[in-house]
Parts: C-alpha cells; structure tokens; sequence
C-alpha cells in the first residue's frame, strides 16, 4: 500500500498497488534520481520483493504523524539505505550521527540542536526529518537515555541554555507570525512552545538495532519507549 504512485491533484490517496512491476520500476526510476544528487553516497542496492515492500512499510511509518520506525535486523540487511530510499520518496532531510574518537554527551547534543533547528525552522521549505540512530552510535548508554526521551516528549527536556533559547526565539518569530492564528499573542513561552511542536512534528526516528547479543535484549528492556512509542 503507498500514496506516491498515482497522478493526484489535490490529496494523495493511499491505496493498494496491483501492478508490483510498475512499482519496482518507478522505484528503480527513484533510486537512480537518488544517485544523481550532488555530495552523496551512491547506493547501490537490489529492489528485490522484501526490500520493496520494507520501504512502502518505513514511508507509511514516517509519514504518520509523529511516527517512529524500529528496524529489527542484522547489520547488512539494507536498514540504512531502506531509510534512506523512503526519505527521499517521502522529500525528507536525512540526518546520521558521524562517530568520532572522544565523541562524548556533549557532541550528541550539539548534533540534536543543529538538528532540531532545522527541522522547526532552518530547513525552510523542507523542513520533514528522518533521523537515523544505530546500535553502533550508542558510545555512552546516556546517548539511549536522550532517545527515550525524544520518544516518550518529542524533544530532550533543557537541552538548550536560556541564551540559546532566545536566539531560537528570535529565529523562530518570522514563522510563528506567519503560521498562527491572527491575534495570537507572541510571548516567549508561546515562541518556545511553537518551536518544540514543529521538532515534536516534523522529525522523525529510525532506529536500527540488530537482535543478535546481550545488549539488544538490555536496551529494550532499560528503554521501554524503543518498543512502546515506535512501531517495529
């Protein structure tokens, strides 16, 4: 079941595709305009049966509103690029952590800002996000801690200092003046709010984690919201 393959006008409609081979052609079609984009790594994947439906499954889940994906498998099994095909159906921005020597707490939430920003603001015309987290970016477990949270709230709670919070502030008020109702009345808690609802809105997770060890059973079990507030 997608909504990308008709000719619609007005609303997309999500409906059942009968005709599988056109399907695997127009993504074929998707794929290669993927791989045309400047500054990005070519990917270089098989549309096979399984992978094909993955993707309407992993568009229908970031399409939903605040939906979350859990990606169940192990390493190899197409996770990333599977997201990252969706994404671009779906015109989406992709963000990945880049891991590097010394990456601490710290880093992981300067990476949350710069991303929240432009999901809420920055990214202008495009502002839908998917953000894909791995079991291989976990370097502190307090990393999971923050991903429970923006499962369970939308945001990491006083992720920002009050300086930063009145840039934002001060970023965020050309849009919430457009966007509102008339009338409303602009105060800073109402400015907070608007921006925290368009993060909580428009990004979405797709968390990547392979069943096999130790340490899948331990991350579900100590971070309930991984199962309770993704769909799997």
């Amino acid at each position: 079941f997608v909504d990308f393959m008709g000719d619609y006008e007005t609303q997309a409609i999500y409906e059942e595709c009968t005709n599988f081979p056109k399907l695997r052609e127009y993504l074929n079609e998707k794929l290669v305009a993927y791989n045309a984009q400047p500054k990005i790594s070519k990917m270089n994947i098989v549309l096979f049966k399984d992978a094909i439906t993955h993707i309407a499954k992993i568009y229908r889940i970031i399409n939903l509103k605040r939906g979350h994906a859990f990606l169940v498998g192990v390493g190899g099994s197409g996770r990333h690029s599977l997201t990252r095909m969706s994404a671009f159906l779906s015109k989406m921005n992709v963000y990945q952590l880049e891991v590097f020597k010394g990456f601490n707490l710290k880093n992981f939430r300067e990476f949350l800002k710069v991303m929240y920003e432009q999901a809420a603001y920055k990214g202008k015309d495009k502002l839908k996000t998917v953000f894909i987290f791995s079991d291989n970016d976990v370097v502190q477990e307090s990393f999971l801690e923050d991903i429970q949270n923006m499962l369970n709230g939308g945001v990491v709670p006083n992720i920002y200092v009050a300086d930063e919070m009145n840039q934002i502030r001060e970023g965020i008020r050309k849009k919430f003046k457009k966007d509102m109702p008339a009338g409303t009345i602009e105060t800073p808690e109402a400015l907070s709010e608007f921006f925290f609802n368009g993060v909580k809105d428009n990004l979405h997770m797709s968390i990547c984690m392979s069943p096999i060890g130790q340490a899948f059973r331990d991350y579900t079990r100590m971070y309930p919201a991984l199962i309770n507030n993704t769909t799997i």
